[in-house]
């Protein structure tokens, strides 16, 4: 079993990846500078920088600009990896996050849907990422991007596929889940992350409310400031039927939105109101639920669509049911026109060609 190394400014930089998941920007980048300066060896130090540096991007500036930040600190931090991984070439650790420093680039193509782009930038990662995990099976923080790679590998891209299985690994999103699992629940750096995603997956593409809620509430405890991860709770809470703890769900975040950040305030506002319109769809008040739902598509800005495509299925569902089936149609073809991979996809072909109703 691989015994996981402590290197010198782990509590520093720990104290700054706390800071940012619980959107305390400011003090996240200061930590992480000082961390970058009193321990530039550190094998996270210099990637974690970038990621916050994005992260509080994220809330502050529009799309665009969110990306360039990303290229830019990317560019920064590749090359120091590339002297470090030829200085420690015994610790794992430091091809690691060099081949996550290599994928997470394809993050800007993917939000961009520049499928080709992804898939050459995440390879080029995936290769270093899967060489390390193999010859370091017990390194659990390597479970997470290996987990990604072959999750959206088993979604279907046939590229993807060839080369994951290329490298002895499975093309399958059960084998992903299971290996983002076990980063979750037994990695020493990457269990924020990987909870996090493993919500995101269970709730809009696995469409399995109970794991989301349990991947969910874990960072949401740890990081009570992070709206993103109460909303991803709130509608594993709304699924799950436990409307009376929704509501106070929902009347905490609507207390709390005013100290958001401008940017962030856009942005998930939006994914508030559609909560809301999933609540009142399950109370039945269908003309309030497609009030809100109606909110949620007139102002959306949130850099994946996502939620927009399911705010497009409920609104689809919500004409349905009170007797619109030509409005329906029209909601569920502008979800299908989104083309992400979210389980809303499949539904709103469906309710195309059979009306949704309540069973």
């Amino acid at each position: 079993i691989f015994s996981q190394t402590t290197h010198k400014g782990d509590d520093l930089v720990k104290e700054g990846v706390h800071a940012f998941y619980n959107y305390e920007y400011d003090r996240a980048l200061e930590l992480l500078s000082m961390a970058r300066l009193e321990h530039p060896d550190h094998p996270g130090v210099h990637f974690i920088w970038a990621a916050a540096a994005w992260t509080k991007s994220l809330a502050y500036d529009p799309v665009d600009t969110t990306h360039r930040v990303l290229e830019k600190v990317l560019a920064d931090v590749t090359p120091i990896y590339d002297v470090l991984v030829k200085k420690y070439p015994l610790d794992p650790y430091y091809r690691l996050y060099q081949g996550s420093t290599i994928g997470l680039t394809a993050r800007v193509t993917l939000a961009q849907k520049r499928w080709l782009a992804t898939l050459i930038r995440a390879y080029q990662g995936f290769v270093i990422i899967t060489d390390v995990a193999e010859e370091n099976p017990g390194l659990m923080d390597g479970r997470l991007p290996l987990g990604i790679v072959e999750y959206y590998s088993g979604l279907g891209n046939t590229p993807l596929q060839w080369a994951v299985t290329l490298y002895g690994l499975n093309a399958s999103t059960e084998s992903g889940l299971n290996q983002m699992t076990l980063a979750a629940d037994n990695s020493d750096w990457a269990w924020v992350e990987a909870n996090g995603i493993l919500s995101f997956l269970y709730l809009w593409v696995e469409d399995d409310p109970v794991l989301a809620g349990k991947h969910s509430r874990k960072v949401v405890e740890t990081f009570p400031n992070n709206y993103y991860y109460h909303i991803m709770l709130l509608e594993a809470t709304i699924k799950i039927g436990q409307l009376d703890v929704a509501w106070q769900i929902i009347d905490h975040l609507t207390a709390t939105a005013e100290n958001l950040p401008p940017r962030q305030r856009e942005w998930y506002l939006p994914y508030l109101e559609y909560e809301k319109a999933l609540f009142m769809f399950k109370k039945q008040k269908y003309g309030l639920a497609l009030s809100y739902v109606q909110d949620t598509i007139n102002n959306y800005s949130g850099e994946l669509d996502v939620i927009l495509g399911f705010a497009y299925l409920l609104q689809g569902q919500i004409k349905d049911l009170t007797g619109d089936r030509a409005g329906a149609k029209t909601s569920y073809r502008a979800c299908l026109d989104l083309d992400n991979f979210s389980s809303a996809m499949s539904s709103a072909n469906q309710y195309l060609n059979r009306p949704f109703s309540i069973p």
